[in-house]
């Protein structure tokens, strides 16, 4: 997770994360899907604005989820419960109340993935950690610990990646699903079992003992700009939830 290094980066991490959350509780309350909408624009066009986002970064990133929202739609709306029949077919039945609820749910889904893309393409992974031992008061045994998760991730699809081309050399064709799993699985697992134990060592040497007394390179902090985001998210996502 890397920052775009925009407006929305410099902020407190855990202070972002804190309002977001809260923003998709009150997305969970509202029941009018024109609320919903506007909200999923306003933070859309945020990130726009001051989340540093191109219009083509974010066609390619939300039509993946675009094509998910229209399938929640049409499964909700035709085969959803209602009394007011717009249209039958076969065992489809199109109603009124289901076309609402098939909107508010996809729409719903919609600005959440929007809301937390928003989160990580803003965010810086270190910061984030550090955000969270500072002003969460997390420990750092869990703080380190799930970053060195985050940081493995690329190194897995690296793995992968050799694998698939070691075997492709040698002549190894598919022959199912399964079995492909286990070879690349085993491997893996192994692999990464090697590297956790790197990584601990790594840290004992270096006197990492998980204690909330140590010293820190660099502590995060809140600023009034935090507040002024927090208060500035909250304030209009329940005037648009109140007045739309």
């Amino acid at each position: 997770m890397k920052s775009n290094e925009s407006y929305l980066s410099h902020l407190n991490p855990a202070m972002k994360l804190m309002t977001h959350i809260i923003l998709m509780v009150i997305l969970m309350m509202i029941q009018s899907i024109f609320s919903t909408v506007a909200i999923w624009l306003y933070v859309l066009i945020l990130g726009l604005t001051l989340g540093g986002w191109k219009g083509k970064f974010l066609g390619k990133v939300l039509l993946p989820y675009s094509i998910f929202f229209v399938l929640t739609f049409w499964m909700l709306a035709a085969f959803g419960k209602g009394e007011t029949v717009v249209w039958k077919w076969a065992w489809f039945q199109v109603t009124e109340e289901s076309i609402n609820s098939g909107l508010l749910i996809a729409m719903r889904m919609l600005a959440f993935v929007t809301i937390g893309l928003l989160f990580t393409t803003t965010t810086n992974l270190y910061e984030l950690m550090m955000s969270l031992i500072h002003q969460w008061k997390l420990s750092p045994k869990w703080a380190y610990g799930m970053m060195a998760g985050f940081r493995c991730i690329p190194m897995f699809q690296s793995d992968l990646a050799q694998l698939k081309e070691a075997h492709r050399i040698r002549g190894y064709k598919h022959s199912g699903t399964w079995k492909a799993f286990l070879r690349y699985a085993v491997p893996l697992l192994t692999q990464a079992i090697r590297r956790s134990e790197q990584m601990a060592m790594a840290m004992e040497v270096r006197g990492f003992t998980g204690e909330k007394d140590r010293t820190y390179f660099q502590k995060t902090s809140i600023t009034l700009f935090d507040y002024l985001y927090f208060s500035m998210m909250i304030v209009i996502a329940i005037c648009i939830a109140v007045f739309i």
